[in-house]
């Protein structure tokens, strides 16, 4: 299985990156462009996704939105990691989809423990009947 991180900032997806590597043996992809993103789950499953809320191209929470109209990734985990200090935006982040939520910057234990709580639990894809 493969996590996508969806973050423009390329040192902050990075340090995401080295510490999901740190939780799981599982590849780990970045893509900068939210729209790019959601280009790349039309094609790849990922067992999670990790992202940013404000991004080029779209929003997170439009991403997110976008995601979950996607019926395969009905059960995979959405971490959003954002800047953004809105108190609303957890609830609203919530109600997209969105199944963690921490601002930056992120605590190392915090991070690690949310991916870690959510890694592996992510059944396959569900696949069509013909």
């Amino acid at each position: 299985m493969t996590i996508l991180i969806v973050e423009d900032n390329a040192t902050n997806a990075l340090i995401l990156k080295r510490l999901a590597g740190k939780v799981t043996d599982e590849e780990i992809v970045i893509e900068a462009d939210g729209s790019r993103a959601l280009s790349l789950c039309h094609n790849t499953f990922f067992s999670m996704l990790v992202v940013d809320q404000m991004l080029p191209g779209m929003s997170g929470l439009q991403f997110v939105k976008a995601i979950r109209m996607l019926h395969r990734y009905d059960d995979v985990p959405v971490i959003m990691v954002t800047a953004d200090q809105d108190p609303k935006l957890r609830e609203t982040a919530s109600a997209t989809g969105v199944t963690g939520f921490l601002t930056k910057p992120v605590d190392a234990v915090t991070f690690r423990d949310l991916l870690a709580a959510h890694v592996g639990h992510v059944p396959p894809p569900r696949v069509a009947a013909r």
